[in-house]
């Protein structure tokens, strides 16, 4: 073993022992406010009592608050193979609302995929929602888009096939010109004799269409993307600048769809950046903008979207780009430099006047993964687990050096904290990953700044763990699982999900189901995923101290016909595991560990507790425990102590014990490294030098 492996290592034990070497605890006081901003992104909401009657589907009666109501929902199976709910999370936007309301926040950002693709029967049960406590408790909410909200920058057909109809069938829904809709002769429902669910006949209706910038403004604009009278300063990148309230109303103008454009071309920025080389340049709005809401407060709202327009240009404008889910900020600073510019005049404009700048956006500004994508790409790929879209360091440093310290972001469904610091100008830039109420663990965040100490931003994470009505849906997902479990189906999910006593256990059972249905067989390599499905934590840890001939190929044919315990795989294996197993033993012991200890978790266990990590940071903790999160730092120590040489052989001529080792040195060092982040439950940052005050609660 390298010396620089082992290092890493304790370095990284050293890290999560001191929890980080930035952070300083501190007995949590949350001081008195100046000002208060929750941040809710990803909301991805769907309007679960949304009305299809006129189109064909007469939805699901459902019993709701004492009333029956009529529910248009996706599937169970929908949500568990997505990264996101689509159901429960109405209740959980709602909940989280209440919460907000309760603790007296009247500012809320909702930094992009505030819709699930845009569709206007969301989007106005969205509008309904944000107005009524807008005028019940005088709430203001700020939105700025993601790559759901607009899909591409122009309405376009869609639809989705697995809304849950009668029967516990699915039932699809497209827009009215989908190829869904205009040729539905080719899409005939299966027999019910196939494997496969057999849906409903095709409904068409143009509510569920992907609406493009022009229409989410038209139905969103009150929402932050222009200024009300209650406004004290409002800008964009296209508005002139002018001190002063009265900028806003004779300015107003500025403010609308139609000047607020840019153009975008397949090479870069278009515009006066436009070089001559530079193919099918369009012309796409820009949704940024800076709000004072509250004196002194400067809220900066970046839409960082960029749908690069294809090589040809394409008859129809919605079919004209790609998306923008893995573009974020790395294209940003290519094909939107005149946001940079805007960007680096807001903050110099902002230290000068001393206001208070906090930027939001959809996209992440700084590394999500905290340094772990070398160790993702060399045993996972370098296509899996979005690494696509981590901020490149350049990319960050660019931000950086526009003078922006603080940058609250989505898209990822993660919490975290992650800093950059530009060495040239001396800047630092502070990245808040902000969790989803539609994803595990459901969350939202406080950011809180005080006159009490300059600089100083306070962020406090906020777990949405009791939902009222979180189960109003569950009959229908029982009639889903009865029905798909008549006709056999292969990818049945695990009807337990329906047991969960709150919205933090659902979400649980979420991340677990997602482990088990996509992510594992999907993202993980076959000789991973063999060894995952086969072992035990106790199996682990005596594979540390294993010395062997046995082949890995010869471990996965026996593991496929046989369902015994892997020490009787073969006499001489057997030998050789029993002789590993008094090592473990004796090493166990010295550790204070019992070999009975490593037997209550596998190698299923060990892949949900490794998302649960990558998502939540600490906040997974208590679903994972301590007590077998230090058993995962005891075996990963052991391996890093091994002095067995892994041979370079290819897999199939590699033995078992050194696969097991070389790639789960791996999997332990990422896990590490998920877990030893910076502090992202409730601390404090400094904007000037990025250093973090833990609180402890």
């Amino acid at each position: 073993m390298r010396f620089s492996s082992v290092f890493l290592f304790f370095f990284s034990i050293i890290i999560f022992l001191c929890k980080s070497i930035e952070a300083e605890s501190q007995s949590k006081t949350i001081s008195t406010p100046q000002f208060e901003i929750a941040f809710m992104p990803d909301i991805h909401f769907h309007d679960v009592f949304s009305d299809f009657s006129n189109d064909g589907f007469q939805g699901l009666r459902t019993e709701y608050n004492g009333q029956n109501r009529t529910a248009s929902i996706r599937t169970m199976e929908a949500q568990l193979t997505s990264t996101r709910l689509f159901n429960e999370n109405y209740f959980a936007f709602v909940a989280a609302l209440d919460d907000a309301v309760k603790r007296g926040i009247k500012l809320i950002a909702l930094p992009g995929d505030f819709s699930d693709d845009g569709q206007p029967v969301h989007i106005k049960g969205l509008v309904e929602i944000l107005n009524r406590y807008q005028n019940k408790y005088n709430l203001k909410f700020f939105v700025t888009p993601g790559n759901h909200d607009p899909v591409r920058p122009f309405t376009m057909e869609a639809g989705e096939s697995d809304f849950l109809g009668t029967d516990g069938r699915p039932q699809p829904i497209y827009s009215n010109n989908h190829r869904r809709c205009s040729d539905q002769s080719s899409y005939s429902p299966q027999t019910s004799h196939s494997t496969e669910p057999a849906p409903h006949t095709v409904v068409c209706s143009d509510k569920i269409k992907n609406l493009g910038y022009q229409d989410l403004f038209n139905l969103m604009g009150e929402f932050g993307l222009i200024p009300d009278q209650n406004t004290i300063y409002y800008e964009t990148p296209f508005s002139r600048y002018q001190d002063g309230r009265n900028s806003i109303s004779q300015e107003v103008n500025n403010f609308s769809f139609e000047q607020r454009q840019y153009e975008i071309c397949h090479e870069g920025s278009g515009g006066q950046y436009k070089q001559a080389n530079y193919t099918n340049c369009q012309q796409v709005m820009d949704m940024s903008y800076l709000v004072e809401p509250v004196e002194g407060l400067w809220l900066l709202a970046i839409d960082a979207n960029v749908y690069i327009p294809h090589k040809e240009n394409n008859s129809n404008p919605a079919r004209n780009f790609s998306g923008s889910g893995n573009t974020g900020y790395n294209k940003l600073i290519t094909h939107k430099k005149h946001l940079l510019e805007w960007i680096t005049d807001v903050s110099n404009r902002a230290e000068k006047k001393g206001k208070t700048l906090i930027a939001f956006s959809h996209f992440p500004a700084v590394d999500f993964y905290n340094g772990a994508k070398p160790k993702i790409e060399q045993l996972w790929g370098e296509n899996e687990f979005q690494l696509t879209r981590v901020p490149k360091e350049n990319t960050s440093i660019t931000l950086a050096r526009t003078g922006l310290n603080f940058h609250v972001a989505g898209h990822m469904h993660m919490n975290g904290t992650s800093i950059v610091r530009d060495s040239l100008s001396g800047n630092v830039l502070t990245n808040i990953q902000v969790p989803s109420v539609a994803a595990y663990v459901p969350a939202y965040k406080i950011v809180r700044t005080t006159d009490e100490a300059q600089n100083q931003v306070e962020v406090e994470t906020i777990i949405i763990e009791n939902v009222p009505n979180f189960d109003t849906l569950f009959p229908h997902y029982k009639d889903e699982w009865n029905y798909l479990n008549s006709i056999g189906y292969d990818r049945l999910w695990d009807k337990s999900v329906l047991e969960s006593k709150n919205y933090s256990e659902f979400t649980n059972w979420h991340i677990k189901e997602l482990s088990r249905l996509r992510f594992l067989p999907g993202e993980w390599p076959d000789d991973v995923r063999s060894l995952l499905s086969g072992m035990t934590g106790l199996d682990m840890l005596i594979a540390t101290q294993l010395q062997s001939s046995v082949l890995f190929a010869d471990y996965k044919r026996w593991l496929k016909n046989s369902n015994s315990d892997i020490e009787n795989m073969t006499t001489n294996f057997s030998h050789d595991w029993n002789k590993a197993k008094t090592k473990a033993d004796l090493l166990a012991q010295e550790a204070g560990f019992k070999l009975s200890d490593f037997e209550n978790w596998n190698g299923t266990d060990l892949s949900v507790d490794f998302y649960r990590l990558r998502n939540a940071g600490e906040l997974a903790m208590p679903d994972i425990t301590i007590k077998r999160f230090n058993q995962y730092i005891f075996i990963a120590k052991t391996l890093f102590e091994s002095t067995i040489k892994i041979s370079t052989n290819q897999n199939t001529q590699q033995k078992f014990h050194e696969t097991f080792k070389e790639k789960f040195r791996t999997v332990f060092e990422v896990m590490s490294i998920f877990k030893n982040r910076l502090p992202d439950d409730t601390f404090q940052v400094n904007l000037k030098t990025g250093k973090i005050k833990k609180h402890i609660k």
